[in-house]
């Protein structure tokens, strides 16, 4: 009786052990649940009031659980307000945070909208605080389709009309507006001159500037570039004005060097040279545009001297120039403020480009830390009286599908603003394709056919599903920042998502992958023309058999191996690009570049070609100046692409060769659907211009109007 008693206790025992062992691993794994580690970190911050608590429940969400992408953009937006909560001291710290919301997480739309409304309200209270505690205004002066440029008193736009080739002008207070020129002509560009009463403008058909008053009437013909550049290369391009009206600074380049600034008489007269450079090669290599100060002392220009691009001033006489920004981001495009106080530039520094001003002495150095004047834009304008003037526009990229006559066009797109290279699966029911975000990040993404979310796979580039559906192979990103070298690789990844498997890593670049239809190889373009381009290169790992200049087909398993490359090549021809397998898996068809942008590659014309896969003599398709993205129709008998020059269309030719046949498909980088019924594709949707003036974003000792020294 007493050992059944004992084995009783033991086994009751041994259970409450085991239900308290259990209890103990559930409270573990619950402790280890992301929902459950946010919900308690918001507790702490909101119930307890431990800020420090919660931001480290935070961080660790975010380091574990990074993967967990609604989660853990959620917790980096509470992360910034706890920040916030705890003053100016942690203010940098709040706003990093909120940055890495719409950098790394731009698929939850929710958190990036809260992130950017902090961001926002960090630039507004940040500039009222620098200005003197004046209110930091941005305000938008007008909305259209035409690009414009703000007249120096901030009263007036000049708009162009690019479908019809008019200029014209709009008063902005009574919005009335007139036409400039007598009749219609291409005009690309306006450059007011500062006291508001000229235009000058270059034309793209007759390649010359010309000038207007801003009261109509004949133009003016101050330079015809076009026999210049036919005899020697060179061409003038206008970096700005004299302060008195009387002369255009334009800066003279080839396509190999700049050769220094001369000053065009708007009176009429031949350029007088101002400033020649010393290396005119490596002034070119350096990416260096000079503007003149309004008092005529001064450039200021940008140079990528030290590396990244940076703002300098120099004096017109020459001499060292003096290094005005030192950031790893790239400032560029310098413009004076008219009293010649200070710079405006266009900085990375934030994701969407902005303009920074910095005060500049009276010697040509600065002073004090550049202020943030816009957030967006290309870089601003000034006016007379210490404004920035800047437009914004964003020209949604969007992946659609339609039928094969053009008919039911549907988009499939929402999240990001550039979405490229649309690819069906093979069941017909995903298309995946390229959106590129932040930093200008690139990520292989799919979406339903029929409607869903957007899913991000994998950051990289150019992408090919497998016969199965199953895998997705894609090559690495092109324009991830900070990258050591440029590499040549090829991954694959489950089409559900997970981790990725390289099967392939050269120097160099892949340019295009696709999947053989049996399922067995891949093919893809290489290129060891990027090491000549890349901040640190070696050239030591490169595919066998591959050209040091052009760029060549290849075949690799799609298990790994050593690639082999695919048609004749030699040194004498030009690049072979994008290669498309046909769906009888008998023919690779390809692009064919002449070296150099010429006409012929070796014996052969430029254009569309097809090889037989076991190699062979390239047959030549058509030269109809086809784009670099094409595919096949499901029945191997023709390839389907976009012609350009051209307005956007879709074109469909035999794969023997004959007359292109025009679709009614407006679109680039077409896929037809499994059952041959569809086409996706990607076409730009230009949205309007808008048109901003910033104030109050300098120091209010210096806000004052000022007339230019010269004036």
């Amino acid at each position: 009786m007493k050992n059944k008693m004992r084995k009783s206790i033991g086994v009751i025992s041994f259970i409450a052990i085991l239900g308290t062992l259990l209890s103990i691993s559930g409270i573990a794994r619950q402790a280890e649940d992301p929902g459950v580690l946010l919900r308690a970190a918001i507790e702490k911050e909101e119930v307890d009031g431990d800020l420090q608590g919660a931001i480290e429940l935070y961080k660790q969400i975010v380091a574990k659980h990074g993967d967990n992408r609604p989660i853990a953009a959620k917790a980096l937006v509470r992360l910034g307000g706890c920040y916030e909560k705890l003053g100016q001291s942690q203010a940098e710290l709040a706003q990093k945070a909120f940055q890495r919301v719409v950098d790394s997480y731009p698929d939850q739309t929710e958190a990036v909208k809260a992130a950017k409304e902090k961001l926002a309200a960090f630039l507004k209270s940040r500039a009222s605080a620098e200005k003197g505690g004046k209110d930091y205004r941005i305000v938008k002066i007008h909305t259209d389709s035409r690009p414009g440029w703000l007249s120096p008193d901030g009263t007036k736009l000049a708009l162009l009309d690019l479908e019809k080739d008019v200029l014209w002008l709009r008063d902005l207070g009574s919005g009335k507006e007139t036409a400039l020129l007598p009749k219609a002509e291409m005009a690309t560009d306006c450059f007011w001159s500062p006291d508001g009463r000229q235009i000058v403008y270059f034309t793209g058909t007759s390649s010359c500037f010309r000038m207007v008053s801003v009261e109509g009437g004949q133009p003016k013909t101050l330079l015809d570039i076009e026999p210049e550049m036919k005899k020697t290369g060179r061409y003038p391009w206008p970096t700005g004005w004299t302060s008195d009206s009387q002369k255009l600074i334009v800066q003279v380049s080839t396509f190999k060097t700049c050769e220094g600034v001369s000053a065009l008489p708007v009176a009429g007269g031949p350029l007088e040279e101002l400033y020649r450079f010393p290396d005119p090669p490596k002034a070119k290599e350096r990416s260096e545009q000079l503007t003149l100060s309004p008092d005529g002392r001064f450039f200021a220009y940008q140079s990528k001297q030290n590396g990244n691009i940076d703002v300098y001033v120099m004096s017109v006489r020459g001499g060292a120039p003096v290094r005005i920004t030192d950031d790893p981001a790239d400032d560029t495009s310098p413009a004076w403020s008219y009293d010649g106080h200070w710079l405006a530039f266009r900085s990375t520094r934030t994701p969407d480009s902005g303009t920074w001003v910095i005060r500049i002495t009276s010697d040509g150095r600065p002073s004090g830390q550049p202020i943030h004047a816009t957030q967006g834009g290309d870089g601003g304008t000034w006016t007379k009286d210490g404004r920035i003037a800047y437009s914004t526009q964003t020209n949604m990229v969007h992946i659609f599908i339609a039928g094969t006559d053009g008919s039911q066009e549907t988009r499939l797109t929402k999240l990001n603003n550039l979405n490229v290279l649309p690819r069906w699966s093979p069941d017909g029911k995903t298309v995946a394709f390229i959106s590129r975000y932040g930093e200008n990040r690139e990520a292989v993404c799919t979406v339903p056919v029929n409607g869903g979310d957007e899913k991000l796979l994998a950051h990289g580039n150019y992408h090919a599903w497998s016969p199965d559906g199953k895998m997705i192979a894609f090559t690495n990103e092109r324009n991830r920042p900070g990258r050591p070298l440029l590499k040549a690789t090829i991954s694959l990844i489950a089409a559900e998502g997970g981790e990725a498997r390289q099967i392939m890593s050269y120097d160099g670049a892949v340019n295009y992958v696709d999947w053989s239809p049996d399922g067995r190889h891949l093919v893809f373009s290489y290129s060891r023309d990027a090491l000549a381009l890349d901040p640190v290169k070696d050239g030591k790992n490169i595919i066998p058999d591959s050209r040091e200049k052009g760029e060549d087909v290849f075949i690799i398993p799609a298990t790994g191996g050593t690639p082999k490359k695919v048609g004749p090549a030699s040194e004498s021809q030009g690049s072979w690009h994008s290669p498309r397998w046909s769906p009888d898996g008998k023919k690779i068809a390809f692009r064919l570049f002449g070296k150099e942008g010429a006409k012929e590659a070796g014996n052969l014309p430029r254009g569309l070609y097809t090889v037989d896969v076991e190699g062979g003599t390239p047959k030549f398709v058509t030269g109809e100046n086809p784009r670099y993205w094409f595919c096949w129709s499901r029945d191997s008998k023709n390839i389907i692409y976009t012609q350009e020059p051209g307005d956007g269309s879709l074109y469909s030719v035999s794969a023997d060769g004959g007359k292109p046949e025009k679709l009614n498909i407006l679109g680039k980088s077409p896929d037809i659907s499994p059952d041959g019924k569809k086409i996706a594709f990607y076409r730009i949707a230009k949205q309007p211009f808008e048109f901003w003036l910033v104030e109050n974003f300098l120091p209010a000792v210096t806000a004052k109007k000022q007339p230019p020294k010269n004036e």
